[in-house]
């Protein structure tokens, strides 16, 4: 069976849609229905990259998390001015003002409007698995089923938007 898949390049655009739906899951049923994939095969695919996105970026994001919280401190204490008087802490308080982007603002948004719900289902189609996995691991690492409705949120995606793709184009 191995063999068979290897000679027909099958293996090949499988691979390349897991991945791409572990990363950008959008793009994924369109690539997959350009490689030649069937139906079911897209949504194997696609639902197979997108799960394996969302725990690879989740768990990644929890070891990234963890050491920022340790090497913070460390880093900041080096710039610290040991005796600062009144003036100089007049000048560390004007820090520079954050500058937000559109995707910024569109994260805050939906996280304050939404709240879980929000990220669990606009995290495959708007916001990206590495992006959604990082929100979801660092404001609701807490809730035991957060990977779950991530899993979920694919899986229904994955059936929509290949639904979508192979009926309309």
């Amino acid at each position: 069976m191995l063999l068979i898949l290897l000679k027909s390049n099958l293996a090949y655009k499988l691979v390349q849609v897991v991945l791409m739906s572990g990363i950008k899951f959008i793009f994924a049923p369109p690539l997959s229905i350009e490689s030649g994939l069937n139906y079911f095969q897209t949504i194997g695919a696609t639902t197979a990259g997108g799960i394996a996105g969302i725990f690879f970026f989740y768990h990644l994001s929890g070891g990234i998390i963890r050491l920022y919280r340790i090497i913070r401190p460390k880093v900041k204490a080096l710039f610290i001015v040991p005796e600062a008087t009144h003036e100089n802490q007049q000048k560390h308080t004007n820090k520079r003002k954050k500058i937000f982007t559109w995707k910024n603002k569109l994260i805050v948004k939906i996280r304050s409007k939404y709240g879980m719900a929000g990220i669990v289902i606009l995290t495959p189609i708007l916001l990206s698995i590495p992006i959604g996995a990082f929100l979801a691991n660092k404001y609701y690492s807490r809730n035991k089923n957060i990977l779950l409705y991530l899993s979920a949120s694919i899986i229904f995606w994955s059936f929509s938007i290949s639904t979508i793709y192979f009926f309309t184009f």
